[in-house]
């Protein structure tokens, strides 16, 4: 791909970042006294646009859905190609796809916790799946949806409906990332698989799961090999984080994991992940062409989505200003 066939979207994209939340502004909603408080500083920025739907704070997530909509159109139609924008979407596709099935196998009631930012209508997906047709759907979410649905029939376990199903959406990413043709972004895609991987090898080691079921939870495609991460099972945690602090992903080991020995809990792991996926995604904030500039931005505006969620949410839970910031997610500008 020609670094120069994106000129006009990098240029598009260059004047949305000036939309992006400041520090600031994260600061302040971080002092905000209560959650209405938080949700008036917020809707002094761009998200103010999208309030439309917001009656209280606790309808937060309705901007932050809409404001990704307008993001997404606009990066299609700067670009013309919506291989850019489904590499974010697809994430919400399959977690609508994860909360459908559960909902109809557990026959609980998740509309809720639904997202709208997805690039397939949420009716569309609960007619699919409540029909058990996903004939018409991309093969990636049709093979990941019969083979979880079977799985379930087999095993009975929703939490396998998730492994399934990740494992689904990053061959779809992997393959996307390919087809683009940029080194930069199947890099990310790679070292992303990676991190969710030590997650779920510490959140399995930690529940008492077997080496089968991390066998099932493993995506395939990262850095790291299949058999580095299964062989750890046998082992105590810090003899992993030793190897680990080998690779690449040295400050995941020698302070996520250890947070995890120390604590228990993935918390710092969580950060530190993903304050290292937007390190990589802020290469694009200073380049002037190619494709970086567009899955950096893109990158920005749901680690940004992110960092609002997790403030709003603590604010309704009354979790004490210190908290929220020693885990708050580093910010793209």
């Amino acid at each position: 791909m020609k670094d120069t066939m994106f000129l006009y979207a990098v240029s598009r994209v260059k004047a949305l970042e000036n939309n992006l939340l400041s520090r600031s502004t994260v600061d302040r909603m971080l002092e905000a006294g209560t959650p209405d408080e938080a949700l008036k500083i917020l809707g002094e920025t761009d998200y103010g646009n999208y309030f439309g739907e917001v009656d209280s704070a606790y309808d937060f997530e309705k901007a932050l859905d809409q404001s990704l909509r307008v993001a997404y159109k606009a990066i299609e139609d700067s670009t013309g190609d919506k291989r850019f924008t489904l590499l974010s979407r697809l994430k919400y596709d399959f977690h609508n796809l994860k909360v459908l099935m559960k909902e109809k196998y557990l026959g609980e009631d998740y509309k809720s916790i639904l997202s709208h930012a997805g690039s397939i209508s949420v009716e569309a997906l609960r007619r699919a799946v409540d029909d058990k047709d996903m004939v018409g759907f991309a093969p990636h979410i049709r093979e990941a949806y019969e083979k979880a649905a079977v799985d379930f029939d087999l095993n009975g376990d929703p939490q396998r409906i998730d492994m399934i199903l990740d494992g689904g959406l990053y061959a779809y990413l992997l393959e996307l990332a390919k087809d683009v043709g940029d080194d930069g972004l199947i890099e990310f895609i790679r070292t992303e698989i990676d991190l969710l991987n030590i997650n779920t090898l510490l959140r399995i080691r930690k529940t008492g799961g077997s080496v089968k079921l991390l066998e099932t939870a493993l995506i395939d495609g990262g850095f790291l090999d299949r058999s580095f991460l299964v062989g750890s099972m046998g082992e105590p945690v810090g003899s992993f984080a030793d190897r680990l602090s080998s690779t690449r992903y040295d400050r995941v080991a020698v302070e996520g994991i250890a947070s995890f020995i120390d604590t228990g809990s993935t918390t710092v792991l969580e950060k530190i992940s993903d304050d290292l996926l937007l390190n990589m995604a802020k290469r694009g904030k200073y380049a002037a062409f190619g494709v970086l500039p567009i899955i950096g931005y893109l990158k920005a505006k749901e680690n940004e989505a992110k960092v609002i969620r997790m403030i709003m949410v603590g604010k309704i839970n009354k979790i004490p200003a210190e908290i929220l910031r020693e885990r708050l997610r580093d910010l793209y500008v």
